[in-house]
């Protein structure tokens, strides 16, 4: 057994022992290796330890794949053996210990090869290379022999065989299974070897192997971007889910995104613990990744794409794949930042301005052609649809789903809520168009559908009102202003068209308020005036509760300004006490009757219900202090009263000197100057 000669030969306290004949010392160690090796032998077929020792053994290879060294005994030993048989062994320490410990199996550099054990066989090879091209920590290198240029050849097949083993195992590392995830542990700690040894070679002033340095980091990386580059290049998608998808280019590119994300979600959590920390090799696979997804998106971007192609690219750079790398357990370690972006704004820009064209192109289409429905239905006499006992159009709803839905998709593909306002000005259009419908209806008055398309439009414009308010953060300022101002003016047209005819139907009955007949006949013109209004609110039910209850509240307003603008024409003269009290009953009665109508009509302004009862009450008193103090206080909740409106009030009292009427002046007036003007609501000043 060469392992229990080489033994023999390096003890020394067996060489040095000159009291033990030499072949008892031979005998006595062959026997003892026979009996370890029969020991630690398994029976066939049974499995075999593998630790990963470097250790090499020279020689021919036994069935078990040991390796035994050969020897001659010398000539003494053979004429020794017989003539000692007499001679008593030696004592000898105790072996028992020795011939129980196991003998570990010892793989040849095949063998390492063949079960993936990189690491092991790659130290086997840098052992030889030490050997053959000499230990890099001598200084004198020894001439090489014919034997020696043998091994040196076989030595470089050897390494071409193991950096063929470690390609193999860089490249089935995405692979599922944990064998390849070991054999990939194993080829990155000969990776390192091999590394250290070029460090090592560097140092050396002699001559180096041809294959130093071997770079085999720099090779790794290269296999590894080839392997990413094929993966993606045949990346797809699974049936299901590619049907879902509308051309070969939206399959193409989601199914390169899919496959990035799947292989860095399997970097970080399985390849990551197969290198050391310092390789850092999640990054370094989100940025081979990061390059292939790049230059595939590069070559589509290259092709006159369409109005969905485009889109769907510029939804995947600007959003999609943003979001992979947003990934909480990838952001743990990859760095997104690091990587950049998809592509570049050279090539994205143009891409954007493509897309945000067509973009507008197709909203205003649509939109355009919901007005032109709706005036043709209106030229063709058409009465809006009735929901819920309220004139209804679709237009604000269509309209606002177009707009919508383009703010949605422009931010969805892009990313970037600033590039939305392109799509904001197109409403500001639109509102101009509409209006020129509204005006237009409004002057074909006549016909008889026009009272109730105006009634569905102010509807719509409420609508639009609403949307600009609640989306203010997409429409430029001075966009939105001119909006909003657009919508006020419709609103405002749309309700003075429906209050003209019922002030013009009323006129009569204005006109006798405040005159002698309304103070005789009070009965009979009061009850046309109610009867008329009454009449005119209920004709107002087609509009939506919002709209009626604000119209409402404009005409109680407007009913009660008129009545107490024709009340200071002064056509009426109270001489004395008891006219004036009459009259003031008169007024308080027509205000109770007037705030309760509307009231139930759905009119909200209660506070219109406190001023004729007040002008009624400055009627009513006689003592000039008391009418000064009713003024003042008729003053400050109404701060918009002026002068010459309480110097009309006092006219209708008759009896009341010049002086007395200029003294409750001057107290207003320095009231006025020492309050504020603000607080209250405007009445009088529209008087």
């Amino acid at each position: 057994n060469g392992s229990a000669f080489t033994l023999f030969k390096n003890d020394q306290s067996c060489r040095e022992s000159r009291s033990i004949p030499f072949c008892s010392h031979l005998f006595l160690f062959l026997a003892l290796a026979a009996m370890r090796t029969l020991q630690t032998r398994k029976p066939a077929g049974t499995g075999s330890t593998k630790p990963e020792s470097p250790v090499e053994h020279s020689g021919k290879t036994t069935s078990t794949g040991r390796k035994f060294k050969h020897f001659t005994l010398p000539s003494i030993l053979k004429r020794n053996s017989k003539s000692n048989t007499n001679i008593s062994a030696p004592d000898v320490p105790n072996t028992s210990s020795l011939m129980a410990a196991p003998l570990e199996e010892v793989l040849t550099f095949e063998q390492n090869l063949k079960r993936n054990r990189l690491s092991a066989a790659g130290q086997q090879l840098i052992d030889r290379e030490e050997r053959l091209y000499g230990r890099i920590s001598e200084e004198v290198v020894q001439p090489t022999t014919e034997r020696e240029n043998e091994e040196k050849e076989q030595l470089t097949r050897d390494r071409k065989a193991l950096l063929s083993h470690i390609d193999l195992a860089v490249k089935s590392s995405l692979s599922p299974d944990e064998d390849s995830l070991e054999a990939l542990k194993s080829a990155v700690k000969a990776i390192l070897q091999e590394e250290e040894q070029d460090r090592r070679w560097l140092k050396q002033d002699g001559k180096q192997p041809t294959w130093r340095p071997s770079e085999c980091r720099h090779h790794h990386d290269t296999v590894l971007q080839r392997l990413v580059e094929e993966r993606m290049d045949h990346a797809k998608l699974p049936p299901e889910e590619s049907s879902k998808l509308r051309s070969s280019l939206q399959r193409d590119i989601c199914g390169k995104g899919r496959c990035l994300q799947e292989d860095l979600l399997r970097v970080v959590k399985d390849v990551k613990g197969c290198y050391p920390e310092d390789m850092d090799i999640c990054n370094l696979y989100g940025k081979i990744y990061h390059q292939a997804f790049s230059a595939g998106m590069r070559k589509i971007a290259e092709y006159g794409l369409g109005m969905v192609d485009c889109s769907y690219l510029l939804h995947w750079v600007n959003v999609a794949y943003p979001g992979i790398l947003q990934n909480l357990e990838l952001t743990k370690a990859i760095n997104p930042e690091a990587l950049g972006k998809l592509l570049t704004e050279e090539l994205t820009t143009p891409l954007e301005n493509q897309y945000l064209t067509l973009q507008e192109t197709e909203v205003q289409t649509l939109i355009n052609k919901v007005l032109n429905v709706e005036e043709q239905a209106w030229r063709e006499g058409s009465v809006p649809e009735l929901r819920d006992n309220c004139y209804f159009s679709p237009l604000a709803i269509d309209v606002i789903q177009f707009i919508n839905a383009a703010f949605e998709s422009v931010e969805t593909v892009l990313g970037d809520t600033s590039k939305v306002q392109m799509i904001a000005c197109l409403l500001k259009d639109f509102l101009n168009s509409y209006k020129k419908f509204q005006e237009k209806v409004l002057k074909g008055s006549n016909n008889r559908n026009s009272r109730t398309v105006i009634m569905a439009n102010l509807s719509c414009v409420e609508q639009f009102r609403d949307y600009i308010v609640k989306k203010t953060d997409i429409f430029p300022v001075d966009v939105k202003e001119c909006c909003l101002s657009i919508v006020a003016d419709m609103k405002n047209c749309g309700y003075t068209s429906l209050k003209s005819p019922i002030h013009k139907d009323l006129k009569s009955q204005y006109s006798s308020l405040g005159t002698p007949i309304w103070l005789e006949k009070k009965t009979q013109v009061c009850e046309k005036l109610f009867e008329g209004i009454n009449k005119h609110t209920q004709d107002l039910r087609g509009l939506n509760d919002s709209c009626h209850q604000e119209l409402l509240g404009q005409l109680h307003l407007e009913v009660t300004v008129e009545y107490v603008r024709r009340l200071l024409k002064r056509k009426i003269k109270l001489r004395d006490k008891e006219i004036q009290e009459q009259a003031a009953r008169s007024v308080c009665e027509d205000g109770q009757r007037l705030n309760k109508l509307f009231t139930e009509a759905g009119s909200k302004e209660e506070w219109l219900s406190d001023i004729l009862p007040r002008i009624a009450e400055v009627l009513k008193l006689q003592d000039i202090s008391s009418i000064q103090l009713e003024i003042v206080t008729l003053s400050q909740a109404y701060p918009d009263l002026s002068d010459v409106q309480v110097t009309a009030l006092l006219s209708l009292k008759s009896n009341l000197s010049a002086s007395a009427v200029k003294r409750v002046k001057k107290t207003l007036l320095d009231i006025q100057d020492t309050t504020s003007s603000q607080g209250g609501p405007s009445f009088f000043s529209k008087v």
